[in-house]
């Protein structure tokens, strides 16, 4: 597939996309700050989430094992930050990067994918139970596990980004390994 054929496939998906070379995405270590601070309980509970995803150098050596990655982002209005409007389009957002990355991955692409917020597939993560992951090529670390800067990532790929209580911005990426996005 051309970079143009992926791109639609992701508006058609319901997303605004961009492509970008891996080591183009701006990380810095001082946003693990804001999963260590643990405001959504999953630091330490979450096999998604720090420490045990690994340490902000495993992470953005992670994203640089791969040549480019899809900046997705969907964009919602909400009533407001910290209401039920926020977990739902979060939840939609995510299981609409992981239906993508499917899609992706029957076309023969090897990827991975990063989310909003900690991976969400099983309640609660089997990490408080000590057992394995149940869907490791499903789980997802969100942007602030790889110490991404999204404001400047958006920038980056020229698309919109806001703190603004009546709308969400919502990124994440589909991280392309061992793979051309111009034809697999």
């Amino acid at each position: 597939m051309t970079e143009q054929e992926i791109l639609k496939m992701a508006a058609d998906a319901g997303f605004s996309a961009a492509l970008i070379p891996t080591a183009e995405i701006p990380v810095d270590a001082k946003y693990r700050a804001f999963c260590e601070e643990n405001r959504c309980g999953n630091y330490g509970a979450n096999y998604a989430c720090p420490p045990d995803c690994g340490t902000p150098e495993e992470m953005h050596h992670r994203l640089l094992t791969a040549d480019q990655a899809l900046v997705l982002q969907s964009v919602r209005d909400i009533p407001g930050y910290g209401t039920p409007e926020v977990l739902t389009a979060r939840s939609q957002h995510t299981a609409a990067i992981r239906r993508f990355m499917t899609d992706l991955r029957r076309l023969g692409y090897d990827v991975f994918g990063v989310g909003y917020g900690g991976c969400s597939l099983c309640d609660p993560c089997r990490r408080k139970q000590n057992q394995p992951c149940a869907f490791p090529d499903l789980c997802m670390s969100c942007l602030s596990a790889y110490c991404v800067d999204a404001a400047l990532l958006a920038e980056r790929c020229g698309l919109a980004f806001d703190w603004n209580p009546r709308k969400l911005y919502l990124f994440g990426m589909i991280v392309f390994r061992h793979a051309d996005v111009s034809g697999v």
